[in-house]
């Protein structure tokens, strides 16, 4: 790709030198460059049925991307066209269509699922999803998310690898589920002490995980169960700056002892910067639990970020690398 990035300037002059240049007479290297920038849809649309070369060209493409805003019936036919080419398909709103004409679909994203669309996830085979995000349902009560949760955590689907579930009542039905061998990326949204093992429980595999932080007061928590081959996490949580205890931090990182990459995303509203210029960044944590860590990386999101003095903000980042001492990769990030 490097080569093809390089090249593709110097064929473009060329083209504009010589005005009886066409499109189709440039390797077939850019113009299968030039296509990856291009919707499913629109490719299809410009250069389908143009010729013998393009429709093979078409045809060959292996990661095609296609996303659906909203569905008119009219246009049923133009998608037949394309729909078993497509690798990855995105569907916002309440845009219902077969999703058995994606045949060699790998990447699934439901950014506000609807009753059919999660209904057809149930009962549709989708032999080569490896990715599966169900975003937060368009309808408040709807069915078939308890069907769901249970085909993805017990190997429903042969092929899928990676998760990312946001809907809040996938939460309920986490804990009755059995174990699933083979998720090893998932990305969740508000999750408790209580999910937060459940989860490591149901999927052994484990590699990276990505949560927000749902914190109640008097929290209760099941025993440590530690989890080998989780790598890297990404928690993200809101303002706690003063009523995140340590304890919170200590069950969540004691429970992975082979993590390799942190990283802590914190928005704070009503920053009082003298409560981050001494403070220890879970640094105590860190090096109690962690000590197979490469990289540390704290995102610290201010909203007034501007009002802050300048050498406020250079001892913070001072402070926070004497902190970590050089045991590992660290960065203090302030947005």
């Amino acid at each position: 790709m490097h080569e093809v990035s390089v090249v593709y300037p110097l064929i473009m002059i060329q083209i504009m030198n010589n005005p009886l240049s066409r499109l189709e007479c440039l390797p077939n290297e850019i113009l299968m460059y030039i296509f990856q920038y291009f919707d499913a849809r629109d490719l299809f649309r410009a250069f389908y049925n143009l010729n013998y070369h393009f429709n093979t060209l078409l045809q060959s493409l292996n990661y095609l991307s296609f996303t659906l805003l909203k569905y008119k019936s009219i246009e049923i036919n133009d998608y037949i066209i394309f729909t078993s080419y497509i690798y990855t398909l995105t569907i916002y709103n309440t845009v219902d269509i077969d999703l058995n004409n994606f045949t060699n679909l790998h990447r699934l994203n439901l950014i506000e699922p609807t009753s059919n669309q999660l209904k057809q996830i149930v009962f549709s085979t989708l032999p080569y999803l490896e990715h599966l995000t169900i975003g937060y349902e368009h309808y408040l009560y709807i069915d078939y998310i308890p069907e769901i949760c249970q085909k993805i955590f017990s190997n429903g689907f042969p092929c899928l690898k990676s998760c990312s579930l946001f809907e809040p009542r996938i939460l309920d039905i986490i804990s009755d589920l059995t174990q699933s061998t083979q998720i090893t990326i998932l990305k969740m949204d508000m999750i408790d002490m209580l999910t937060y093992t459940d989860i490591l429980t149901l999927c052994p595999n484990l590699y990276f995980f990505q949560f927000t932080i749902n914190h109640r007061e008097q929290e209760e928590f099941n025993p440590i169960k530690l989890h080998f081959n989780l790598k890297q996490i990404i928690i993200r949580f809101q303002s706690l700056i003063h009523t995140f205890s340590d304890y919170i931090m200590n069950y969540y990182l004691s429970c992975v002892p082979n993590l390799e990459q942190l990283t802590i995303n914190e928005l704070n509203y009503e920053v009082n910067i003298n409560d981050y210029l001494n403070y220890h960044w879970f640094a105590r944590s860190i090096h109690t639990y962690l000590l197979k860590l490469h990289r540390f990386k704290y995102y610290l999101s201010i909203l007034d970020i501007k009002n802050i003095k300048k050498d406020n903000i250079n001892h913070m980042k001072i402070n926070f690398k004497h902190i970590h001492k050089n045991l590992y990769q660290s960065y203090l990030i302030l947005n």
